[in-house]
């Protein structure tokens, strides 16, 4: 058996598959390619996959991460070759490693994020080029934003600046702009890129609409020593 982990696509085309219709795709693309895969024991058995994070409907990404477990022995490129031309638009297979027989599931060790939120800039400013150094300042250089985060369970007040560490760049492109952010992700929660554009729109007056897309340019593994790594890389297996 060779157990793997591959980087796969999440494109344009799929930016509105939630995470499980994304993983049964996968899983289907797996099965077209006649990959022979592990599968659960039981009544209702599955095939032996996981992936890196559960991907918000909406969200596009340049690499989404899955582990799985091949019954054959086989390289990446093997894996690739067979991958390829079952795999649908925006599902390509970028990258991959063989694995040790035992590793931490990436669910349990990627812990940070980066993301771009594109949008509009607010009417009243289109055709105007912003000093984003300075729209961006007091919240880039702020210690502690306090924030009501509401979920379906419960509402609580937390400090965004534990979650976004790093300041938030800006590229303007005509009327849009599009705010690169990095974002923690810990065992007591996160933040949604989505809601650190609103929050910058409504509480530090960044002159943006209220409409974005995302895409996730990275999601990494930050390690004690502070560097952040590819799930690909050997050093976080």
């Amino acid at each position: 058996m060779t157990r793997l982990r591959m980087a796969l696509h999440k494109g344009e085309e799929l930016r509105y598959l939630s995470h499980l219709d994304y993983a049964q795709a996968v899983a289907r693309m797996i099965r077209r390619s006649g990959l022979s895969m592990a599968y659960s024991e039981g009544f209702n058995p599955h095939m032996k996959i996981s992936f890196s994070s559960a991907l918000a409907l909406g969200i596009t990404a340049e690499a989404e991460y899955v582990d799985m477990d091949v019954l054959a022995d086989v390289t990446v490129e093997e894996v690739k070759t067979l991958l390829l031309p079952v795999a649908p638009k925006g599902l390509e297979p970028l990258d991959g490693v063989i694995l040790p027989d035992k590793v931490k599931k990436m669910m349990a060790i990627c812990n940070y994020a980066i993301y771009e939120v594109r949008g509009s800039l607010a009417d009243s400013i289109k055709g105007q080029v912003v000093d984003w150094t300075k729209a961006l300042q007091s919240f880039n250089e702020a210690q502690t934003i306090e924030y009501e985060k509401v979920t379906p369970k419960k509402t609580r007040i937390i400090d965004v600046k534990h979650f976004v560490k790093d300041a938030i760049e800006a590229k303007q492109e005509g009327d849009e702009v599009v705010l690169t952010m990095g974002i923690g992700i810990y065992h007591e929660g996160t933040i949604k890129p989505g809601e650190v554009w609103n929050l910058g729109r409504t509480q530090f007056g960044w002159p943006i609409s209220d409409g974005y897309v995302i895409h996730r340019k990275a999601i990494l593994v930050e390690g004690e020593d502070g560097f952040r790594y590819s799930p690909l890389d050997s050093c976080v297996f």
